[in-house]
């Protein structure tokens, strides 16, 4: 048994990462793989078993996984993402959970024929739905401003509320029956859990402001608190701790005595693996018989969920706000269901089965079916729906945000929007944003180590990142600092102009951004080569006039970009000797022609 533990963690990190880059690439949630490959080890293979491998410990470990998700969630969410949602998230959160809620109910009792306790019990579970999923999907999709602050925060908020609600109902219709005073003990869980998350959003606040922590150990201190306040507050009253971790990471997104960017980078890397870990081993849990009984009830809630309760909850509570119609249409059919979902309605099964109540299984079964369901309708759906509604900018998606508005890179940016290539040029200058600025270019005034820069130039559904200031120094720190978000694979800058700067390019790759163009290819150069005639020329080739006639006309042009048959466009990066194809658009900057 010691020795299946080690080939167990292997495994779901193997099969984790396998995941994520499968959704990188085909651009779809990961849960749909996790979940897909939980289920191939467990029932299907009987591979694993969660529960004979773990023990006891399985699902206090399942817990502390959770608090953290949600603590990255709301810390990424933050009071400012929650102010943009606007009144419409409360109202979700209350009339639209309570439609959701009784009519959830009701569908569940008629058409899985289970007893109203376990209905009902089903029905707080699905309440939620899952951050995890719709924060990918939203930046997927493109979505910027109210709408998909909206759906993030419904995500982020609604799962501490549907983990206590389902505990409430379940101490309510298996243990205690009597009901108590259910309303006073909602509202002391949210009380305390607030208090909690305050007081350990403060503790954090005054270490680091104060430097009482070293940088070091920022990240790891930070946990310890996040997991600190949570089992303490769930020690003191059930469930209250993912209401305190996810009010902590809210209350740390108002403070300004300390940034907290680096701790959000370090929760992005355990959000990844422990939602790997989570979804792996929870769907391992179901048993085989589970998939194949109430298959087809199952697909008929389902089906209820995503064409009756979700549509009617969020057009009724959202009636009295300012949401267009077309917004309300993709909300209400972007409800996915998460990690939440899964962990709640694992715990509950596990303990109706102690108390030897029927349904365990029944809520297994219903809320994965719901989960798998709802993640590859929203996952596979959610782009198409927004450009059918007209939710989001084409060629979003593809935009060039280039550091450094001069000469060089103002005829490149033209020239590339002649051609359907969005750019978007970001300096402080305002002298030279407004040259940029006649020339038709889209522009924006911004410090480069300002987060409200990036996020007003839409840097999350940016291409690629080209940084071409006249500063050498600058250009290698913006490259440093914008890679976590965009990844380093499309951060760019040009080459170096100052001699002794050089010698960064011996340090190992990825210690700075990707240099482009070419090797001579610096700022004061191009400027040069312009002053000279050189132009920046786009062509076209086809199967008739190949990349190699072109080289063979321009022998010593400078290749900049290639524009792709879909449209995007991709830099001349030195550690790639990438050969255009025909149907493609070569950019260059080109010598003047010689007089004949």
């Amino acid at each position: 048994m010691t020795d299946e533990v080690p080939l167990l963690i292997a495994g779901i990190l193997a099969g984790g990462f396998a995941a994520h880059w499968l959704a990188w690439r085909l651009r779809v949630p990961a849960i749909v793989f996790l979940l897909a490959g939980g289920l191939i080890a467990g029932p299907v293979t009987g591979a694993i078993d969660p529960d004979e491998t773990f023990g006891g410990l399985l699902f206090p470990i399942v817990s502390v996984a959770v608090a953290v998700i949600l603590f990255e969630g709301a810390l990424g969410l933050g009071i400012e993402g929650v102010k943009l949602a606007g009144r419409a998230v409360w109202l979700l959160l209350t009339v639209g959970a309570g439609i959701t809620l009784v009519l959830t109910t009701v569908i569940a009792r008629v058409v899985l024929d289970v007893e109203p306790e376990v209905a009902l019990l089903l029905a707080a579970i699905l309440v939620v739905t899952g951050p995890t999923v719709i924060g990918p999907i939203v930046r997927t999709v493109g979505l910027r401003g109210r709408l998909g602050a909206l759906l993030e925060a419904e995500g982020t908020l609604i799962d501490p509320i549907g983990a206590i609600l389902t505990l409430l109902v379940f101490q309510f219709a298996f243990e205690r029956r009597d009901g108590g005073n259910l309303l006073l003990e909602t509202a002391e869980t949210f009380v305390l859990g607030i208090a909690l998350g305050l007081i350990g959003a403060i503790a954090l606040t005054v270490a680091l402001s104060r430097f009482l922590v070293p940088d070091q150990l920022h990240q790891l201190f930070t946990l310890a608190v996040v997991v600190g306040a949570f089992a303490v507050s769930n020690a003191v009253r059930e469930e209250s701790g993912l209401v305190a971790v996810t009010a902590m990471g809210i209350a740390l997104t108002v403070q300004r005595r300390v940034t907290v960017r680096h701790v959000l980078e370090f929760n992005e890397t355990l959000r990844i693996l422990f939602i790997s870990a989570l979804f792996i081993l929870l769907a391992a849990r179901i048993e085989r018989e589970t998939l194949t009984d109430l298959e087809w009830r199952n697909i008929v809630l389902l089906a209820a969920l995503v064409l009756v309760v979700r549509p009617l909850a969020v057009f009724v509570s959202t009636w009295p706000t300012s949401l267009r119609h077309r917004e309300r249409w993709f909300l209400a059919a972007t409800a996915p269901r998460g990690i939440v979902a899964a962990a709640v309605a694992s715990v509950v099964s596990l303990r109706l089965a102690e108390l030897g109540e029927p349904g365990s299984q029944v809520i297994i079964s219903a809320t994965f079916t719901v989960i798998a369901g709802t993640v590859l309708l929203s996952g596979l759906g959610a782009r198409p729906l927004a450009r059918r509604l007209a939710l989001v900018d084409p060629t979003a998606s593809g935009t060039l945000v280039i550091l450094g508005a001069n000469d060089f890179t103002n005829e490149l940016a033209t020239t590339l929007e002649r051609h359907g290539v969005a750019v978007r040029v970001v300096d402080l200058d305002r002298r030279r944003l407004a040259s940029a600025r006649m020339a038709g270019i889209g522009v924006h005034r911004g410090s480069v180590f300002a987060d409200e820069t990036w996020e007003q130039v839409g840097f999350d559904r940016a291409s690629a990142f080209l940084a071409a200031t006249g500063n050498d120094e600058l250009n290698a720190l913006a490259g440093r600092h914008l890679a976590a978000g965009l990844g380093r694979r499309a951060v760019f800058q040009l080459v170096p102009s100052r001699q002794e700067h050089a010698a960064w390019w011996r340090l190992p790759p990825g210690t700075f951004a990707r240099t482009v163009f070419a090797a001579d290819a610096t700022l004061p150069r191009l400027l040069d080569r312009l002053e000279r005639g050189w132009r920046i020329a786009a062509t076209r080739l086809t199967e008739q006039f190949p990349h190699e006639a072109w080289r063979g006309q321009h022998p010593e042009a400078i290749p900049l970009v290639v524009i792709d048959r879909r449209g995007q466009a991709e830099l001349a990066a030195l550690d790639r000797d990438r050969v255009p194809r025909a149907g493609e658009t070569v950019v260059a900057l080109v010598p003047p022609r010689s007089p004949s």
